[in-house]
């Protein structure tokens, strides 16, 4: 089945809207019914596999212990990861402007396919 993503610019805010047909009928849909600017990006192969039936849900809380901010993400990995693995790829990027250097796990859980 042929998918397309249109992205809509209104008053410098950008919407992305998924529909299920090719990059054309996607542009006329998006000519007749949408207003500001838009992009058509249309997929054109199938990428990953689905032999994936597993995966862990982390909510994690993300801290700066200098200044104290902290932010919260919700995130979906692979069922082999384990706690430390996630701390590992968090600790020392910057996300929402916190620059990390804590990280707590809140609740993982693993969801079956």
């Amino acid at each position: 089945m042929a998918k397309s993503i249109i992205v809509n610019k209104i008053n410098q805010k950008n919407h992305h809207i998924s529909v299920p047909c090719d990059g054309t009928n996607a542009g006329t849909f998006a000519a007749l019914v949408l207003d500001g600017e838009y992009e058509v990006y249309e997929y054109d192969t199938e990428l990953g596999t689905e032999t994936e039936t597993s995966y862990n849900d982390v909510q994690l809380m993300v801290k700066n212990s200098t200044s104290k901010e902290k932010s919260y993400l919700n995130l979906k990995c692979k069922a082999n990861k384990t706690e430390q693995d996630i701390f590992g790829v968090v600790i020392g990027l910057t996300i929402n402007d916190t620059v990390v250097d804590e990280a707590f796990i809140i609740s993982q859980r693993l969801v079956t396919l």
